[in-house]
């Protein structure tokens, strides 16, 4: 007993580095194939698919070998090794790519098939790998423990790792030790397992030197379920998935989509089917049938009580908000988790504890037999992913997707209670769960109220002003998560607002001190750098205001770069009076991509590149912030071309501050810093031709003529005038700033940024000009001129 014990804590370590490396995997193949839901969702599909060919090679290898636990090993040290030479695999990966895709636009379709075969090529080794281990180690445990409670036991152990793993990897390890050295980490734990496994071989000549087995009653039901065995396996991993990808979705728009939420969301998950498979290990006495019977019912149940959760935990945080909540980023990550916790964990309960019965059956008991099964479990997670992102999110929504999850539970209740019913017992402790849940399927909501969903308040804990405004419009993808137009009629003028995911992207308020006026300076503030007006870029739509003032700059083309299809639509439909039809301007053409991804496979030079992101703090938005952002920015740019960036400043730290500015110095010769409104704008260029002269300033100021423009200049106190005013840091006052302290590098290994941001959100309102003072603090330092002109970084 106590050698499986070992085997259990072994399998959880494994889970631990097994989700580690998932996350790892992840980011980086989001930067070699773009962080677009094609991409997401295919690496994905192929990790799924090396595990289900590594169960059924499990499967095999169980059956042959005398010493599973021997091959368990040399499987844990095999990935490690390999774990340990992806980067340098991720880069070859990434060169390949980009030599293929050559002559492809950018958000071409056509690139997803080279996705899936060079994701095959770099993931399907290790996921072979893992998806054996399980068998085999089910196999070890022959001797000592019954089938199910085998399949409990592992399942649970190692899912209870991959929890814990998501949790310290994204709270902990990542910001810690960055993503090499995470790999590093959970490479030397499964170093540290496959030693463990040889020192149990070591002392166990055979599997037959374990503990002497348990002979279990078998039950009669179980060989004739075998196929029904199989298709709840199948049915349930593509229902395991879609909960999964509908629930993070609507948990995005509930708590936030930081990192750290995505972690949060993630570890609930997981920590329900670790909660669940341990359960059923416990269960395990009743007969099989039995068992799936309630394990199905208890899924039903949680997905349509789960229903009933969303709208609640909307009033949960309307309720936070009457109260302050303290400025903690620990506590209010806390309070989030709350919600995460209560509406994602049940189901996941329920799923855990249906998946080790139903292996039990469709492996008919047999410890050498599970392989198959856990292939076609697999499988069905492979379904889930793929329909539920490429096909239920954009066509019914995350919360319908759930409601039909409950509805196909319900089906496999039905289908589950009526093959075994027994005529001789009472009818209603035969079909008593099936009428129950029938019950609550009438009952629970058919729509949800996204009015209640979408209010923004999980962000900084307090209302936004639109809240309780009606929502006229929206759309949900997984790229752009939940769109939303907020409309209030106000003394007779209709007033829209812009959200995704319940946070502000812009409005329509044409007054003074607006928003409005903001993103039109957003466009217009590059004039002051620009010699040549050939070829743009924008990345990141919004309102298309911003999009509107640098067309109406004089541009004779410029394409504009967007994730979500559903914002750049919405926007095109409420915002084109504000946006003046932008997009049926001659010249502009629309790619749905990730930035990065584009300025990656795209050959044209721009002579202006600009940035216009909603948040930095947003999930993988930091990586547009990182040093090989800049790099490949810089390598996209004409000869005198320059850079625009946006950034925040409020919520943001003055270290966070500093990071993002000297990341992009460390590229760029010249850095300009301007405020405006209450954001900040970085331009950036390598040529001495973007500094402002005369006739850049005078062909701004003719901006004041153009009729689309006017009424916008209107906004500011001084007109155009207030544009160059913005200015807060000239190259020189940047270079001071940086020299004068010892500044990190945010880059794609430590991932500084996109870990930090999030938690400015726990700064009060104040900090916008704190942070404003801090920065004008350098453009009034004395002896500029003898500062140091290289900046002093620290990597």
């Amino acid at each position: 007993m106590k050698k499986i014990n070992t085997l259990f804590g072994i399998f959880f370590a494994s889970g631990f580095a097994a989700l580690a490396y998932q996350i790892y995997f992840a980011k980086k193949l989001a930067l070699v194939f773009g962080s677009q839901s094609s991409a997401t969702y295919t690496v994905l599909a192929i990790y799924m698919t090396g595990m289900a060919i590594g169960a059924a090679i499990g499967a095999g290898l169980a059956k042959r070998t005398r010493f599973p636990v021997r091959m368990y090993a040399i499987a844990e040290l095999a990935i490690a090794l390999y774990c340990l030479c992806t980067p340098y695999i991720f880069s070859l990966a990434h060169d390949i790519y980009l030599m293929i895709a050559v002559g492809y636009r950018p958000d071409s379709s056509s690139l997803v098939i080279y996705q899936v075969l060079l994701g095959a090529l770099v993931l399907l080794f290790p996921t072979i790998l893992m998806g054996l281990t399980f068998p085999l180690l089910v196999k070890a445990a022959a001797d000592s423990k019954s089938c199910i409670a085998s399949i409990s036991g592992f399942y649970s152990a190692n899912t209870f790792g991959a929890a814990s793993g998501a949790l310290l990897s994204g709270y902990l390890i990542i910001p810690a030790l960055g993503m090499n050295g995470t790999l590093w980490l959970s490479s030397a734990i499964d170093i540290l397992v496959a030693v463990l496994g040889f020192l149990l071989v070591s002392e166990a000549k055979t599997s037959n030197d374990l503990p002497a087995k348990v002979h279990e009653q078998a039950d009669p039901h179980v060989h004739g379920s075998h196929r029904f065995g199989l298709l709840v396996l199948l049915v349930v991993g593509a229902l395991t998935m879609m909960m999964e990808v509908s629930t993070i979705h609507l948990l995005a728009v509930v708590i936030g989509n930081s990192t750290y939420a995505f972690s949060l969301m993630l570890t609930c998950f997981l920590a329900g089917l670790a909660l669940g498979g341990r359960y059923a290990g416990k269960a395990s006495r009743r007969s099989a049938n039995e068992h799936l019977n309630e394990a199905l019912f208890l899924l039903t149940c949680t997905i349509l009580c789960s229903t009933f959760m969303w709208q609640l935990s909307s009033l949960y945080f309307f309720a936070l908000a009457q109260i302050t909540v303290p400025h903690s980023f620990w506590l209010r990550e806390f309070l989030r988790a709350i919600p995460a916790i209560i509406i994602a964990l049940p189901p996941a309960f329920a799923i855990g504890a249906l998946y080790p019965v139903s292996m039990n059956i469709a492996s008919r008991g047999q410890h050498d037999s599970i392989g198959f099964p856990s292939a076609i479990n697999t499988l069905g997670n492979i379904a889930g992913v793929l329909l539920a992102g490429f096909v239920l999110l954009p066509a019914i929504g995350g919360f319908h997707t759930s409601l039909l999850c409950g509805i196909v539970a319900f089906v496999l209740l039905l289908i589950s209670t009526w093959n075994t019913r027994d005529k001789s017992a009472p009818a209603f402790q035969q079909y008593g769960s099936a009428i129950a849940a029938s019950v609550l399927l009438i009952a629970c909501p058919k729509q949800l109220d996204l009015n209640v969903i979408a209010t923004g308040i999980n962000t900084y804990f307090r209302p936004p002003y639109y809240a309780g405004w009606k929502m006229i419009e929206h759309a949900e993808s997984a790229d752009g998560g939940l769109t939303a137009v907020m409309a209030q009629n106000i003394e007779g003028i209709e007033f829209k607002t812009l959200t995704t995911n319940g946070k502000f992207q812009g409005n329509n308020a044409m007054k003074s001190g607006s928003e409005m006026a903001a993103q039109t300076g957003y466009g217009l503030i590059p004039m002051l750098h620009l010699s040549n007006y050939d070829k743009a870029l924008l990345i990141g739509y919004g309102t298309g205001v911003t999009a509107m003032a640098i067309h109406e700059s004089g541009f004779k083309s410029m394409n504009i770069v967007d994730l979500s299809r559903d914002l750049v639509n919405i926007s095109n439909r409420h915002f084109a009076d504000v946006n003046q039809h932008v997009a049926s301007q001659t010249g502009v053409s629309f790619f749905y991509t990730d930035g990065r991804n584009y300025l990656s496979l795209t050959q044209d030079k721009y002579d202006l590149i600009a940035i216009q992101l909603t948040s930095i703090w947003f999930a993988g938005a930091a990586s547009l912030y990182n040093q090989e952002f800049y790099a490949l920015a810089a390598s996209k740019l004409a000869q005198e071309g320059v850079l625009k960036q946006w950034f925040q400043l409020k919520h943001m730290s003055k270290r966070d501050l500093g990071v993002m500015i000297a990341s992009a110095a460390q590229t760029f010769r010249y850095v300009w810093v301007y405020a405006v409104g209450t954001q900040g704008v970085m331009i950036t260029s390598n040529s001495p031709s973007a500094f402002p002269n005369s006739q850049k300033e005078e062909r701004l100021r003719s901006m004041d003529t153009n009729a689309k423009i006017r009424a916008y200049l209107d906004l500011y106190p001084n007109g155009v005038g207030s544009i160059p005013e913005a200015l807060v840091l000239t190259p020189e006052q940047v270079r001071f700033m940086i020299s004068s302290r010892e500044l990190l590098l945010s880059n794609d290994n430590n991932l500084l940024l996109e870990y930090s941001t999030p938690k400015g959100n726990a700064m009060k309102d104040a900090d916008f000009r704190d942070n404003l003072d801090y920065l004008k603090s350098f453009a009034s330092k004395p002896s500029l001129k003898q500062a140091a002109t290289e900046p002093a970084l620290m990597n």
